[in-house]
């Protein structure tokens, strides 16, 4: 079992945990991918920061016998809906 412990708060943060978990289990993306049941494309689009789904992110973690936990995010954090106002153009029809 792993014992990294990290605080992701964003897409990069949980990428960075997941490639550094990886790599201290010595897999490649393939490998990685080929024990959760997935390509090797959905670890390089979580390593890289990229959206995949919920189901493709615990499908990973388990691979990497890692958990999930929630909990409260520090005062002043931003919320999801002031995130997704920041980042609104990036899935604009403008952005295409």
């Amino acid at each position: 079992m792993s014992s990294i412990s990290s605080t992701a708060s964003t897409l990069a943060d949980m990428g960075n945990a997941i490639r550094i978990a990886r790599k201290s289990q010595k897999m490649s993306q393939t490998e990685l991918g080929q024990i959760a049941g997935l390509s090797r494309m959905p670890v390089y689009r979580i390593e890289a920061g990229q959206d995949v789904s919920l189901r493709t992110l615990l499908s990973i973690l388990s691979a990497l016998r890692l958990g999930l936990q929630v909990q409260p995010l520090p005062q002043g954090t931003p919320s999801a809906k002031a995130l997704l106002s920041a980042f609104a153009h990036l899935h604009s029809e403008d952005a295409k």
